[in-house]
């Protein structure tokens, strides 16, 4: 019998039903915001971002909910007053419905790395496009729920999954302190005793033209959440790279709130923090500028955070997928899964799994190409094996692995740090 890790793996992927095109249009209109290129707090294209997430949702019929949860910040007048919306969306789970699974990512955006003076004088006309800051978490979050409620993915939920759009998460001019609709939910929630076993918070997951890579961040209670999203990626076989424990712990997005609260809360975000480069990560250059648009992000990373949260989502809320194999005494697929650790110094682990005995190939590459080691080349039995690479000798970087058999050839990457 197969480990339970390789018969995920061979499953059908419900992640392939993630489509580029909807995250990219779902972006392409939070960041035009009704014309008004800004979700600043308070302003117009705030309500307008609102407006349309709410549609997005109610045009999804396989959702339970979709309501506004009305709160106030304190903000100068004749703001104090104002309502703010945040969107919550609901499928609620079939055998333990009062568990509650919470995705959230916030909708407004800022433009506060214009300049103080433009900042505190225009920032109700200031553009503030924020296509990575947040349109794509709200992006991944509208998409993972089109793809849990619809039928024909065949996904029956025990727990009950819950899509947040969260409003005021930054802070402006013309109020301070940032992550106003996270405190409301998170603070309501504890007060009417909502059982919210985990939440996820994502912020800022599209740019990165370095790697393949996303950062989880954590307090020590939550640190459990973070290493089943690892295991989540690991077992889809998704391409992505994550930081390992310990996990960086900061509190500039809405899990914050949630840990305030009590409740176990990681964020993902495209780096730990998004203003400082590393082996896999390039700064990103327009974080809160009216150059945060469409077209600076990678759009296929957006993809497989959100094929990652999807299966972190899948994984933690229980239920079956229809059509699975049951099988497990013969794998489907040749199936080439995500070494760990990684990142790794100098030693990891390379697991696949063949579909039928024959000759088979693993190699290493560095960046440019080059074959690193060879670590198995001849005929293997068919079924799971596991490899070790020891990287000692060689230099800090990234790396492919390239797994070829008579019918196939699979590729993935991994991070040797210094």
């Amino acid at each position: 019998m197969l480990p339970l890790e390789f018969v995920r793996a061979q499953a059908p992927d419900i992640g392939e039903r993630v489509s580029i095109d909807s995250l990219t249009s779902h972006i392409a209109t939070l960041q035009d915001a009704g014309g008004y290129r800004s979700r600043v707090t308070f302003t117009p294209g705030n309500d307008s971002a609102a407006v349309h997430i709410r549609t997005m949702f109610e045009a999804i019929p396989g959702l339970t909910a979709v309501e506004l949860d009305t709160f106030t910040v304190p903000a100068d007048p004749p703001y104090a007053a104002r309502p703010l919306y945040n969107i919550v969306a609901t499928l609620q789970g079939r055998t333990r419905p009062s568990d509650v699974l919470l995705l959230g990512a916030h909708y407004d955006a800022s433009a506060s790395r214009m300049g103080t003076s433009v900042w505190n004088q225009n920032w109700s006309t200031i553009r503030a496009p924020g296509a990575d800051d947040n349109a794509t978490g709200v992006a991944s979050i509208v998409e993972i729920a089109r793809v849990l409620s619809d039928p024909a993915s065949g996904y029956a939920c025990d727990v009950t999954l819950k899509f947040v759009a969260f409003a005021s998460e930054e802070s402006g001019p013309a109020h301070q302190g940032g992550h106003g609709g996270s405190g409301h939910y998170a603070q309501s929630g504890r007060l009417a005793g909502e059982n919210i076993i985990g939440m996820l918070s994502i912020d800022m997951i599209g740019y990165n033209p370095s790697t393949y890579y996303t950062a989880i961040v954590s307090d020590t209670p939550s640190a459990w959440l973070g290493d089943r999203f690892r295991a989540a990626v690991d077992s889809a076989g998704i391409q992505l790279l994550t930081n390992a424990r310990p996990y960086p712990t900061a509190t500039y997005s809405d899990h914050e709130q949630f840990w305030e609260q009590g409740y176990a809360a990681i964020l993902l975000i495209e780096h730990a923090p998004p203003w400082n480069s590393s082996a896999v990560y390039t700064a990103n250059p327009f974080y809160h500028k009216t150059s945060d648009t469409l077209g600076t992000l990678n759009m296929e990373l957006v993809r497989r955070v959100t094929q990652g949260v999807l299966a972190l989502a899948v994984s933690l809320g229980g239920g079956v997928v229809t059509g699975v194999e049951d099988d497990m005494s013969r794998p489907v697929a040749t199936v080439l899964l995500a070494n760990y650790p990684n990142p790794f110094n100098p030693t990891t682990t390379i697991r696949f799994l063949t579909e039928e005995t024959g000759w088979t190939r693993l190699a290493v590459y560095d960046i440019l190409g080059r074959e690193t080691a060879v670590l198995v080349e001849g005929s293997l039995h068919q079924g799971p094996h596991s490899v070790s690479f020891n990287a000692t000798g060689c230099a800090a970087g990234v790396y492919f692995y390239r797994l070829e058999t008579r019918r196939s050839v699979h590729t993935r990457t991994m991070l040797l740090l210094n």
